[in-house]
């Protein structure tokens, strides 16, 4: 993202590379990113502009309940407000990047005070927004069990991905969940 007087410009180097890492046409992420400038000229969009912006994109998710965790995911810097530059790298890195990389954009999603780890509470709080088939209980106590390996009642980003990597049964099915609803 370049800076011309004051104001946000596409460069060249961020469509091409946008294109490639999406396999979308050159022409069509110009398109798509310009009219996010034309709606957002300061470059940033806020929660409720947001919660528009994916309710477009990604019709079938349930923004009511996961709103603030998905937002919390791509504000990495916790302004209160997603950048492009923010979006586009959190975009990259769920079209690109390895394993590891969307597992740590992830656990943002369950860091809900993003004090960097997982607490039990705050796990069954995600649990409960994204469940409606399962024992919301069973699924946190099993899934906290799995993740915490040292047992010392918190969750570090290492130990989630860790545990989901390993394919740990109730770790990836809620990594599975969170994954499903952005395809």
């Amino acid at each position: 993202m370049g800076n011309k007087n004051g104001k946000i410009v596409l460069t060249e180097e961020i469509v091409e590379e946008l294109s490639r890492s999406s396999g979308i046409e050159k022409k069509l992420v110009k398109q798509q990113c310009e009219t996010f400038l034309v709606e957002h000229p300061s470059g940033n969009i806020n929660k409720s502009d947001f919660k528009k912006f994916v309710k477009m994109a990604l019709p079938d998710l349930n923004m009511k309940k996961m709103e603030a965790n998905i937002f919390r995911m791509y504000d990495t810097n916790q302004d209160g407000n997603v950048s492009m530059e923010e979006f586009l790298i959190v975009f990259h890195v769920f079209s690109s990047g390895s394993a590891e990389e969307n597992l740590q954009r992830i656990f943002r999603i369950f860091d809900v005070d993003n004090n960097g780890v997982i607490s039990k509470n705050e796990l069954k709080k995600l649990v409960k927004d994204m469940s409606s088939q399962c024992g919301d209980d069973v699924l946190t106590d099993s899934t906290f069990l799995e993740m915490d390996k040292d047992k010392d009642g918190s969750i570090t980003s290492k130990e989630f991905c860790a545990a989901v990597l390993a394919q740990d049964k109730f770790s990836k099915f809620l990594a599975v969940q969170v994954i499903d609803m952005f395809t």
